[in-house]
């Protein structure tokens, strides 16, 4: 990473023996330095968010699409369905004659 070396000059760099008139060339450098590696990183930021959003809207597109889906099959489930509710009433019996409901009591 070119930052690494950059970072390496500014630590180890004498800083002392830089004479009046390249103050501004080195503060008008470091100044460049610091802000082009602020809108790289939020140049990366964005494109990470496009993306991010990108994939979102497919996933939501994907899940509107499934519920769509379930939402004709239920409704295709409940028109073909012939299963009939036993009265409240009724005494549940399996094969072998033993009951495994009972009437639930009347209500007061």
């Amino acid at each position: 990473m070119p930052y690494d070396k950059i970072w390496e000059f500014v630590v180890h760099a004498d800083w002392r023996s830089i004479t009046p008139e390249y103050e501004y060339i080195a503060f008008t450098i470091g100044a460049f330095v610091v802000v082009s590696v602020l809108i790289r990183s939020r140049m990366r930021i964005w494109k990470r968010i496009e993306t991010i959003e990108t994939r979102l809207s497919k996933m939501q597109s994907e899940i509107a699409t499934i519920l769509q889906v379930q939402a004709a099959l239920i409704t295709k489930l409940n028109a073909n369905s012939k299963v009939e509710i036993d009265p409240p009433n009724t005494v549940v019996e399996m094969a072998g004659g033993e009951i495994v409901g009972q009437p639930a009591p009347a209500p007061i």
